[in-house]
């Protein structure tokens, strides 16, 4: 009996800061053109608003064009970040450190751990095509990762 309680906390304890969630982008006559996706794994404060930020950052250059996407509540949602302390950018430790000491909410810690992750994702990810083009070395990607991941992770 206990192996069996054990078990099922560990599953709700990984579920826990883990999800996923899709939209689909549609034209004006209502055929699905595109489609986002926004997933997190091991994130605990904020998953959901963090999810909502990256589908509407996902799909907002559609909604500029005028197609419509699946979860319209996204429309609705004020994405507008807090300011960080003054001469200070937002990063995870420093997001953290707000989120706790209770200047910052829960839905505002989400946003912004998706907008500095959607930052670091938009330097990154070119650098890794460079990377295996020949544009740039190993050397010179592990210097634009690990300065993007220091302006993600405060670290």
């Amino acid at each position: 009996m206990y192996r069996n309680l054990a078990k099922i906390i560990i599953v709700i304890l990984f579920l826990s800061g883990c999800a996923e969630r899709a939209i689909t982008i549609s034209d004006q006559e209502d055929r699905i053109v595109g489609g986002c996706i926004a997933g997190y794994d091991w994130h605990f404060y904020g998953l959901q608003d963090s999810i909502d930020y990256m589908l509407y950052e996902c799909a907002k250059d559609s909604i500029a064009e005028g197609f419509t996407i699946s979860d319209e509540r996204l429309l609705t949602l004020d994405f507008t970040l807090p300011q960080p302390p003054e001469g200070l950018s937002w990063n995870k430790r420093l997001a953290m450190q707000h989120f706790h000491s209770g200047s910052i909410t829960e839905r505002e810690l989400g946003y912004i751990l998706a907008a500095i992750e959607y930052e670091y994702q938009k330097v990154a990810w070119p650098a890794e095509d460079d990377l295996a083009s020949g544009k740039i070395n190993q050397d010179e990607f592990n210097e634009i990762v690990s300065a993007a991941k220091f302006k993600w992770l405060g670290e």
